[in-house]
C-alpha cells in the first residue's frame, strides 16, 4: 500500500477528524483500484503510513465496512471486499431500479444549461486517454442527467452502489477498453433526454446498466482464467 501517495493526490479538504481522513484515503485507494479484492488492510501499516493512531484506523475500517468496501474475515482481519458475479449483477439490478426512476423525473425538469453541460462532459470524456479521468467524467455525466440536487438520500444510495463496482473497471483498465461503446450509449441517452422522452431514456439507461454488468462479469471471468494456477510442491 502506498497510502501517502494517495493522500498527496487527493484534493485538500477542510479540516476533518482523523478517522474521516483515513476513511477517505482508503476509499480512494479501493475505488480507484489501487487496493484490490481480498487485499489485507493491516492496521499497523495504515496507521504508520498516515501518521495516526490505531483508533481512527479502526473507526475508518468500520465505516468502510458499512459501505461494503471492507470485509472482516476470521483469522485474516480486515480485507478489501471482493464481489462474486451474482453480487455484481444484483448491484447493477438495484442501480437500474434507482437510476431509471431518477432519470424519468430528470428528463422532464433538466434545464437547457444542464443539458449543455452534460454534452460538454461527453466531449471531454471522448478525448480522455486516462481511465481514471474517463471514469470521473462518467460519474459527472450521470449525476447531471439524474438531477439529484435536493435528493441527498437517493444520491447517497446511487453513489454507494457505484463505488462498489466502479473499482473493478479501474483496477483492470477496462474502462478505456470499452469506452467507445459506452460513449455511444451516453450520446444516445443524452439525445433521448433532449427530446424529453422519459420512457426512452429509462429504457436506454436500463439497457446500458444491464450490458455493463454482463460485460464486467465476463471480463473478470476472463482475467481470472488468464491467471496461471499456483504450483503446489509435492510432498511425498
Amino acid at each position: 500500500m502506498q497510502l501517502e501517495q494517495v493522500l498527496r493526490r487527493m484534493p485538500r479538504m477542510q479540516k476533518q477528524a482523523a478517522h474521516e481522513l483515513v476513511a477517505a484515503v482508503l476509499r480512494e485507494a479501493i475505488t480507484s483500484g489501487q487496493l484490490r479484492g481480498h487485499e489485507p488492510l493491516l492496521q499497523d501499516e495504515i496507521a504508520a503510513q498516515l501518521n495516526v493512531s490505531h483508533i481512527p484506523v479502526r473507526e475508518a475500517l468500520r465505516q468502510l465496512q458499512s459501505e461494503g468496501l471492507v470485509t472482516y474475515q476470521a483469522n485474516r482481519g480486515a480485507t478489501v471486499t471482493a464481489l462474486a458475479p451474482e453480487e455484481i449483477r444484483e448491484i447493477y439490478e438495484i442501480r437500474a431500479t434507482l437510476e431509471t426512476a431518477a432519470i424519468r423525473r430528470a428528463t422532464t425538469v433538466l434545464s437547457e444549461s444542464a443539458l449543455a453541460e452534460a454534452a460538454r462532459i461527453l466531449d471531454r470524456a471522448e478525448s480522455a486517454t486516462d481511465g481514471a479521468i474517463w471514469g470521473s467524467l462518467d460519474v459527472d455525466f450521470h449525476q447531471i442527467i439524474y438531477a439529484l440536487d435536493g435528493r441527498p438520500r437517493l444520491q447517497e444510495m446511487i453513489d454507494g452502489l457505484l463505488r462498489r463496482v466502479d473499482r473493478y473497471w479501474l483496477s483492470h483498465g477496462l474502462m478505456l477498453q470499452h469506452r467507445a461503446e459506452f460513449d455511444r450509449e451516453h450520446r444516445a441517452l443524452l439525445a433521448t433526454i433532449e427530446r424529453r422522452d422519459a420512457d426512452a431514456a429509462a429504457a436506454l439507461l436500463e439497457q446500458h446498466l444491464t450490458g455493463a454488468a454482463a460485460l464486467l462479469i465476463s471480463e473478470l471471468a476472463r482475467l481470472e482464467a488468464a491467471v496461471p494456477p499456483v504450483a503446489v510442491p509435492f510432498a511425498g
